[in-house]
């Protein structure tokens, strides 16, 4: 049997043109397939995380993630969705929210999700006061929380005025990187105080301790658990709250009565006052 060197020396110029043919292909190769730290998975899961001001109430909060679910719905790749806003295990304020989008089958919508939510982003800039930030669902991730873009760069500060100070100096220089897009960040330092300055000698008169008002605020806007319903399929807790109309607006708190240690009804505005403040690191 020849050495394999032999047959190379006898058809070079084949072996030349195969030699040829694999450095195009590598070439071709690295400039058409994609490329990143994962490969994006072509499932039809996309997920969207919104973000409101940082000062917006729940109710206008859900108007604008209704509308945002609206355009999505209107899409013809898009099956179905489940939004969700408020605070809970994954959202940790009020102004941020979370759409999961289920599309429809490949064959059905010919064009992946990438593609998607490419075509989605123009609509749903329309919707004033809202942002939403989309990505395809992954099996395999490195990060450890629910983000808004695919990769994330942690800034750390043991001053908090420091860190408020350099975060959106940076923000606003990856945004004028022509390769990034959708840049965002997760600080939230632009929200409203509001504080509840208590007249202690007025309250003191009138027989009403800091806790009996800690109560009485918790009670009208808290989750205060008062019973349980039970019935022959599932319980019910049951929350005792203000009616939301009275939840709005700081105002409300001049519709508030605390009860003395003498049994009568005093309005927390006799013996209070409120003042709205910024956030003690801005």
């Amino acid at each position: 049997m020849a050495a394999p060197y032999s047959f190379v020396l006898r058809y070079r110029a084949t072996t030349l043109l195969i030699t040829v043919a694999t450095l195009v292909g590598t070439i071709l190769l690295y400039i058409y397939v994609p490329k990143g730290f994962f490969p994006v998975q072509r499932y039809g899961v996309i997920l969207g995380v919104s973000e409101g001001p940082q000062d917006v109430s729940f109710l206008s909060m859900s108007q604008r993630q209704q509308a945002l679910a609206d355009i999505i719905l209107k899409d013809p790749a898009v099956e179905s969705l489940s939004s969700f806003i408020g605070v809970d295990g994954t959202n940790t304020t009020l102004n941020s929210g979370r759409i999961q989008i289920n599309l429809k089958p490949l064959a059905q919508r010919k064009i992946n999700a990438s593609d998607v939510i490419r075509r989605l982003q123009p609509e749903l800039a329309k919707v004033d006061g809202i942002s939403l930030f989309l990505q395809p669902i992954q099996d395999l991730t490195v990060e450890d929380r629910v983000s808004r873009t695919q990769f994330q760069y942690s800034l750390e500060d043991v001053d908090a005025r420091e860190l408020a100070y350099w975060t959106p100096r940076f923000i606003d220089k990856l945004k004028s990187l022509p390769e990034l897009r959708d840049v965002a960040s997760d600080q939230l330092n632009q929200g409203l105080v509001a504080n509840l300055v208590i007249d202690r000698d007025t309250a003191s008169r009138l027989g009403i301790l800091p806790a009996d008002i800690d109560n009485t605020l918790y009670d009208a806007f808290g989750q205060r658990q008062v019973s349980t319903i039970f019935t022959q399929l599932n319980q019910y807790h049951v929350v005792l709250e203000v009616d939301p109309q009275f939840q709005q607006n700081p105002d409300s708190l001049k519709s508030i009565y605390v009860r003395s240690s003498s049994g009568q009804q005093v309005p927390l505005s006799a013996f209070t006052r409120f003042e709205p403040a910024l956030p003690p690191w801005r």
